[in-house]
């Protein structure tokens, strides 16, 4: 019975899927911070330094922490803030070699930093601001080898053989960044982020050494913490699939209009679509959310809002409710943009 319905369903998705074409848009998203507009550099200081006592020197070595371990991961981390930041250069992140106790844990803050202090460093810097980190710890757990070959799916065993070995990277990572001229914490931030590995091969052994090199793991979830950090006080880009309709294809205009999209003629798509609203009611309300797509695409969201809003309620494309909402939503995120990156 379960693979009967998994066949219908798959039959159905594939169905739906043959109905749409699509396209990639990377949209512009704002910071989910938006700073004074006094701060137009930024220090960066270490405040992880931990004093060398034995019992640090034993969770080393019981953990198999490398030399500059933690040191290393938070450079670049800092490197991955820096990147997100240097897009738009809205403010000058400065990296210092300041490094000081913080008092804090793998997992909790130490007390904020005293005012003067931080009007200390800005003065030191020449920042008009400080993002100071308070807690870095890097951890490198490796899973024991699976022997494939003994794999166990709905009572059956997987054919084939080899190992696999998988691990996880996690970066504690918290940072503040800190105003001394009104005395306020901007910001207060903690993650834990990872990355997952996997490296396989014909023994465990082989398995292990596929693996990705520990510190280069590590490296990599720290340079992936600082980008995440950078998002929230700079704007950042990421990318969505946009969907739209490319059947029935007896309507000639709509089939023209999905040929033009393909060559990136959205203007001449828009002709096409349109002339397909006179269409039959499927052609037409197919697209009239085309058309709000196209005007996505084009960059002109109060058109593509229209015409999702057209969609929905003229042609009774149910699709277009909510893709109004997204294109709503779009708006509002331009507008917090506007007012966060100067404009020339």
């Amino acid at each position: 019975m379960k693979k009967v319905l998994f066949s219908i369903l798959a039959a159905v998705t594939i169905i739906l899927l043959c109905s749409m074409a699509w396209v990639r848009l990377n949209i512009l998203q704002p910071a989910l911070i938006t700073l004074p507009e006094h701060i137009r550099s930024i220090a960066v200081i270490d405040r992880t330094l931990k004093d060398p006592t034995s019992q640090t020197k034993t969770e080393q070595i019981l953990t198999g922490e490398m030399f500059k371990q933690d040191e290393q991961a938070l450079k670049r981390a800092i490197d991955g803030t820096l990147e997100v930041c240097a897009e738009f250069n809205m403010f000058q992140i400065i990296r210092s070699a300041e490094r000081m106790k913080g008092g804090g844990t793998k997992t909790t803050f130490p007390a904020p930093l005293p005012w003067n202090q931080v009007s200390d460093l800005c003065t030191k810097h020449q920042a008009d601001a400080i993002l100071s980190i308070e807690i870095f710890d890097s951890d490198f757990i490796i899973a024991n080898p699976v022997n494939l070959a003994l794999q166990v799916l709905e009572g059956n065993a997987l054919k084939g053989g080899g190992f696999r070995v998988t691990a996880v990277a996690v970066i504690n990572y918290g940072v503040r960044l800190y105003d001394p001229v009104n005395k306020r914490i901007l910001d207060e931030y903690q993650v834990a982020h990872r990355l997952n590995f996997e490296g396989s091969g014909s023994s465990a052994q082989d398995a292990m050494n596929h693996l990705l090199n520990k510190m280069e793991a590590i490296n990599q979830t720290s340079y992936g913490a600082g980008k995440v950090y950078g998002e929230r006080i700079s704007p950042s880009y990421y990318r969505v699939t946009r969907e739209f309709y490319n059947k029935p294809k007896r309507d000639n205009n709509l089939r023209a209009g999905v040929r033009k999209s393909e060559v990136a003629d959205w203007n001449g798509a828009i002709e096409s679509w349109t002339k397909a609203l006179n269409g039959k009611r499927k052609a037409a309300r197919r697209a009239a959310f085309n058309i709000a797509v196209a005007y996505e695409v084009l960059g002109d969201l109060e058109k593509a809002k229209e015409w999702a809003a057209k969609s929905y309620t003229e042609y009774g494309e149910k699709r277009g409710n909510d893709y109004y909402k997204i294109i709503a939503y779009r708006i509002r995120e331009e507008a917090v943009i506007k007012r966060q990156v100067p404009q020339e």
